[in-house]
């Protein structure tokens, strides 16, 4: 048995074993990476070298404050300057 793997988009996309290519409509989508145990589904496709890397994983996105969140963090802020200025003497 051979091992294949479809590329869209620069992406391994589906990766299959038989015993030779099927007759599918764009075989120049399909590689045979046979003995290539390292590749994996998702994984980018250089065209140029021939080499596969794993993706990147993307940095997680931090939640963005609520409405309710500032305006909870502005009520603290401004009470802290109030007080502050009490403190100093309205300086």
């Amino acid at each position: 048995m051979k091992k294949f793997v479809q590329i869209v988009e620069n992406k391994a996309y589906w990766i299959f074993e038989a015993g030779e290519l099927p007759p599918y409509p764009n075989p120049e989508n399909f590689l045979d990476i046979t003995g290539r145990d390292d590749i994996e589904e998702r994984y980018l496709y250089d065209a140029k070298t021939g080499e596969f890397t794993a993706p990147v994983a993307p940095e997680p996105i931090e939640p963005q404050p609520t409405v309710e969140e500032m305006q909870a963090q502005t009520l603290l802020n401004t009470e802290y300057l109030v007080s502050k200025t009490e403190l100093l003497g309205g300086k």
